[in-house]
């Protein structure tokens, strides 16, 4: 696949040069591929790394014994890999949870090269996570929630913030992928077939379906963070008006509500509320509010 991609990766280079950018991406061994298809070009010097845009794979399982280690070795921040999880996803689990020690001798037994394999030796687990995890979780009509996450649908990042340890942040990625454990979900008789609960949290239609909702639920908050924006735009001259002519009454206790909704923007306006109301009002309203504060004289 490498061989096959390097061609149009050449061909792209030179028509673009420096402004050029590679964005590799996909779902399940698809995410994993496109990773070490990235990794490979940089490694073997065929693309510069300002070029390569950040990998995002969907429900991808984990194919690096290094992990974070590796990407700091290469120079590359974890925000180089962004791996998008279903919250019940068993494939990424199965690589990078917790195994027994008898189950890491089955699976030694069962595979001579992971007789020797570091990870599974050092740490009981296949592969390491790399980069930053994101945790999609989708409605509850698709998928009951995660007893980790809060009870709404959305996508939660795992990553560093101000105040959180490394060591923190590694045990609440290992705690993600441990629970459920894959043997867990295994023990479930509804895990299995195409309507089972193994295929539900890793179609890719079922990633298709999630992220869409998430997007749909972020675009109906914005719509109404911006409806009561302009709401308060739109009172904010009548509370003006009240202030400046009597600063009592009606009018002033609708300045102060407006103060107490803690619109620190509306606070520090008062001194130039003309000078807002100016640039922001209509027309119309700007007569209105002039009609109200000579009918307040």
């Amino acid at each position: 696949m490498y061989h096959q991609m390097l061609p149009y990766v050449r061909s792209h280079l030179r028509n673009y040069g420096k402004s050029a950018e590679l964005r590799f991406t996909g779902h399940s061994l698809g995410g994993s591929l496109a990773l070490l298809v990235n990794l490979m070009l940089l490694m073997r010097g065929e693309a510069p790394a300002a070029s390569l845009l950040p990998v995002i794979t969907f429900g991808a399982p984990c194919i690096m014994c290094g992990g974070d280690h590796l990407l700091r070795k290469l120079g590359l921040p974890k925000s180089h890999v962004q791996s998008i999880t279903m919250h019940r996803d068993i494939v990424p689990r199965v690589f990078s949870c917790n195994y027994p020690d008898h189950v890491a001798n089955i699976l030694k037994l069962a595979n001579g090269n992971f007789r020797s394999h570091p990870c599974l030796t050092n740490q009981k687990l296949l592969y390491a996570p790399m980069g930053e995890v994101l945790i999609l979780q989708p409605d509850k009509r698709l998928s009951p929630h995660h007893h980790l996450l809060p009870q709404d649908s959305g996508i939660y990042y795992l990553g560093d913030s101000a105040g959180i340890s490394l060591k923190l942040l590694q045990s609440a990625v290992s705690a993600f992928f441990n629970s459920p454990h894959p043997l867990e979900i295994l023990k479930d008789s509804g895990a299995y077939g195409p309507k089972g609960t193994v295929y539900r949290d890793h179609d890719v239609n079922s990633y298709l379906r999630s992220v869409r909702g998430v997007v749909r639920k972020e675009v109906r908050r914005l719509r109404e963070a911006e409806r009561e924006r302009w709401q308060l735009l739109l009172w904010w001259p009548l509370a003006v008006h009240g202030v400046l002519a009597t600063g009592i009454g009606g009018w002033g206790e609708l300045a102060d509500a407006v103060a107490r909704g803690g619109k620190q923007a509306a606070r520090q306006a008062q001194q130039h509320a003309r000078l807002l109301a100016l640039f922001l009002l209509p027309v119309k309203l700007l007569v209105l509010g002039a009609l109200l504060a000579v009918g307040l004289r």
